[in-house]
C-alpha cells in the first residue's frame, strides 16, 4: 500500500502507521484507481491533528481532522473520506446518465464548510506540444489566468501567466531539484512573436497537495504552482470561477 507518512511535532510510531494502515485499507475498494496517499501528523496546542489526501479517480480527496485523542481523530477523518468518495461517485453517476459530463468539472463538496474537507477536481494539461508564442497567444485570446502547456521540443510543462506590467512571465521547472527559470516576455504585434525581457532562476517549492492548499490560502492567492512531492512534476492548484478548487497536472 503506498502511503506517504509525516510527522511534525509527534514522535513518529508504528503502532499509529499500522493503525492508520488499516483504517486506509476500506477505502481502497471505494475507488477503481488510488495514485497515492499522503497522511500528516502534527500537534497544535493541546489538539493532534490528523490530515489525509487520497489522489485516485480523477479527482483529490483532502480533509484536516483535529482532536485531543489521535486515533479519535484519524477514525473521524476515514469515516469522513469515505462520505466523500460516495458523493465523488454518486455526481459522477448522475451527470453520466444525465449526458453532462465534463472531465474534472467536480465542484467544491457540499458539504464543506472551510479548508479542512473538500473535493478537488483533477484536469491533464495537454499532450499536445506547443510554443511559448502559441502559449502566450492563447493565453490572451481566451483571457486564461494561466495556462500549462506541453512545451515543444522539450519533454516537460511549462506555465505561462500575465503580469501587472502587461507582460508575461513563462516558468519552467528545471532538472536540478526544486528550482524554476522564469522568462518575463512581451508581445511584438507588428512581428507576431515574443520579444525576451529577463531571465531568472528561483527555488521552486516541493510540497504535497495538503500543504499546498494551505499556503495557497493563506496568501489568498487565486492559483499555486509548486512541485508536487509525490510525483516531482510541476502542478497548479486555482479556484474554479464556480467556487471550487481544482489542480492541473501534466498529461504525460
Amino acid at each position: 500500500m503506498n502511503i506517504s507518512y509525516y510527522f511534525k511535532n509527534l514522535e513518529p510510531t508504528q503502532a499509529i502507521k499500522d493503525y492508520t494502515e488499516e483504517k486506509v485499507k476500506k477505502l481502497y475498494g471505494r475507488l477503481s484507481h488510488i495514485e497515492g496517499v499522503d497522511v500528516r501528523f502534527s500537534l497544535q496546542r493541546q489538539n493532534q491533528i490528523f490530515e489525509i489526501t487520497i489522489r485516485g479517480d480523477a479527482a483529490v480527496f483532502h480533509l484536516r481532522k483535529e482532536n485531543k485523542d489521535l486515533y479519535a481523530a484519524i477514525d473521524t477523518a476515514i469515516d469522513s473520506i469515505g462520505l466523500q468518495i460516495e458523493k465523488h461517485h454518486n455526481k459522477f453517476e448522475n451527470r453520466h446518465l444525465e449526458g453532462d459530463l465534463q472531465y474534472g468539472a467536480i465542484p467544491l463538496a457540499s458539504s464543506a464548510k472551510s479548508s479542512d474537507e473538500m473535493l478537488i477536481s483533477v484536469y491533464e494539461a495537454p499532450a499536445k506540444p506547443m510554443d511559448d508564442l502559441e502559449a502566450v497567444l492563447q493565453l490572451r485570446a481566451h483571457r486564461f489566468r494561466f495556462l500549462m502547456y506541453h512545451r515543444m521540443n522539450e519533454r516537460k510543462y511549462s506555465v505561462a501567466f500575465g503580469r501587472p506590467d502587461g507582460n508575461y512571465s513563462i516558468i519552467s521547472p528545471l532538472n536540478e531539484r526544486g528550482q524554476y527559470e522564469e522568462h518575463v516576455v512581451k508581445v511584438d504585434s507588428d512581428k507576431n512573436d515574443i520579444e525576451a525581457i529577463s531571465v531568472a532562476i528561483y527555488p521552486m517549492t516541493i510540497t504535497t497537495i495538503g500543504e499546498a492548499l494551505e499556503k495557497m490560502d493563506e496568501n489568498n492567492l487565486e492559483y499555486f504552482a509548486f512541485v508536487n512531492e509525490e510525483t516531482m512534476r510541476m502542478n497548479v492548484l486555482f479556484h474554479e470561477r464556480n467556487g471550487g478548487i481544482s489542480l492541473k497536472k501534466p498529461a504525460i
